[in-house]
């Protein structure tokens, strides 16, 4: 399990997305409120590696600093694994979101082991709504969610969730 440097939303953003988790909870299907963990909570990963200790919360505090962005999600993204899919809500790359990106993988220069998917030039910004699902499930999750129009929404502070500890580091920014 990977470590990871989260940005979370506010309260009426991550509301719409709990929508999203109780529709396909309603209809029986694999999503994000099955996942039990004290941490689990919408939000955009922002850098995952192997090990991402205490010694860079000075640096990711400072790259998180500043007002809550406003994003607007631009329809869905399919994930595969093995033998089943992921289904999340893009969320639209602006040059806001893109530069909070960036200044979090400045202060995380020389992590080892980082995730390839959550570095520069192959991170896409994504909110999960449920992992597991079956070309099947993908289908009925994607017409019980398809009519939802973009969204605007609020972020929230910045994270890192150490996995090795089960621990969580609030690192500013954004709404509390």
């Amino acid at each position: 399990m990977a470590d990871s440097v989260e940005l979370l939303l506010g309260p009426a953003s991550e509301s719409f997305l709990l929508e999203d988790w109780a529709a396909l909870e309603a209809a029986g299907l694999p999503n994000q409120s099955q996942h039990q963990s004290f941490s689990n909570a919408p939000h955009i990963t922002l850098a995952a590696a192997a090990r991402i200790d205490d010694r860079y919360d000075a640096g990711l505090a400072s790259a998180a600093e500043g007002d809550a962005l406003q994003l607007v999600t631009a329809g869905f993204l399919v994930f595969p694994t093995r033998r089943k899919f992921v289904l999340a809500r893009q969320v639209v790359a602006d040059t806001v979101l893109t530069d909070l990106h960036h200044r979090v993988w400045l202060a995380l220069d020389g992590v080892p082991d980082a995730v390839p998917t959550t570095v520069r030039g192959a991170w896409t910004p994504h909110i999960t709504l449920g992992h597991g699902l079956t070309a099947d499930q993908l289908t009925s999750a994607l017409g019980i969610l398809r009519n939802g129009p973009p969204e605007q929404l609020h972020t929230g502070i910045v994270r890192r969730w150490d996995a090795q500890a089960k621990r969580l580091v609030l690192l500013g920014g954004g709404e509390p």
